[in-house]
């Protein structure tokens, strides 16, 4: 190499590195700046926001599939696929003759949910019945009447999943102690649980009698309310139980099959069964 070119190269090497070399440091200290991190972290999760936008919109395109009809026709409240937790309420519980279970765990259970409906679907508490089941102790009246004995017994039941309303929280604890001290006094050897001698007797005595049968016959369709719903709100209610209207009583008699006014099935429901004639 000439001695040109040598003083030639050793000035445009030292250069050229020192180029690449500023160039470098530059670049570096960019891609080390807060802003310049959080360029990256956003373009690194565009990704994932794009994909779960593109996965969304693809749900909301999608139908939901109706639930599959079995074909069976039952009362009106009832008939939609679209609901099959309050069709298996229907097929199995409600206005069952002589009763779907007479336990007074049962009717206990029954008359809170009825209560906890006010306002409601029944549709909105069947959903929710497990979650009352849990938080009730699985509607254990005597261990809620002992231990549910304070606001904050209260206050811990609206945290849980059940209707969060503290006038109806208040009343089913209250109904509780009521419940015991009803069994006490009406039927004090039959006060246990799973005993089916206890409340359902107490309440037949509010059953039809056989000339409002009769007279059942020539007055059709749903009713809210009868004389034996009448008789039995105002009798709880002097007992002090709370949400015991004859609207929510009527439906509760109804529903356990006890004999009153316009309880059955309706036509043309699958478990529609005529009234004999006399």
């Amino acid at each position: 190499m000439s001695r040109r070119s040598t003083r030639i190269a050793s000035t445009v090497i030292p250069a050229a590195t020192s180029v690449v070399s500023s160039k470098t440091k530059s670049t570096a200290a960019s891609t080390s700046s807060p802003a310049s991190k959080r360029r990256a972290v956003e373009k690194d999760s565009e990704a994932p926001k794009a994909t779960l936008v593109k996965m969304v919109k693809k749900a909301k395109a999608e139908p939901t599939p109706e639930p599959e009809d079995d074909g069976l026709t039952r009362c009106i409240w009832a008939n939609s696929s679209r609901y099959p937790l309050l069709q298996k309420y229907h097929d199995e519980e409600w206005c069952v003759p002589g009763g779907f279970d007479r336990s007074n765990r049962y009717l206990f259970e029954l008359l809170i949910l009825e209560g906890a409906q006010a306002g409601l679907s029944w549709s909105t508490v069947l959903h929710k019945r497990e979650a009352y089941r849990a938080a009730y102790d699985n509607f254990d009246y005597k261990h809620i009447a002992k231990t549910y004995t304070s606001p904050a017994s209260n206050e811990r039941l609206l945290q849980t999943n059940i209707v969060k309303n503290k006038l109806k929280v208040e009343a089913s604890i209250v109904n509780a102690r009521l419940f015991v001290e009803l069994l006490d006094e009406f039927c004090p050897e039959h006060t246990a649980l799973d005993d089916k001698e206890g409340f359902w007797h107490f309440l037949e005595q509010y059953k039809k009698t056989p000339a409002r049968v009769l007279e059942s016959r020539a007055t059709p369709g749903y009713k809210t309310s009868s004389e034996e719903s009448d008789r039995l709100s105002a009798d709880l209610k002097k007992r002090g139980f709370k949400f015991v209207g004859t609207t929510i009583i009527h439906a509760y008699l109804v529903a356990l099959g006890i004999e009153v006014e316009d309880a059955r099935h309706s036509e043309p429901c699958f478990k529609y069964s005529a009234i004999p004639k006399k």
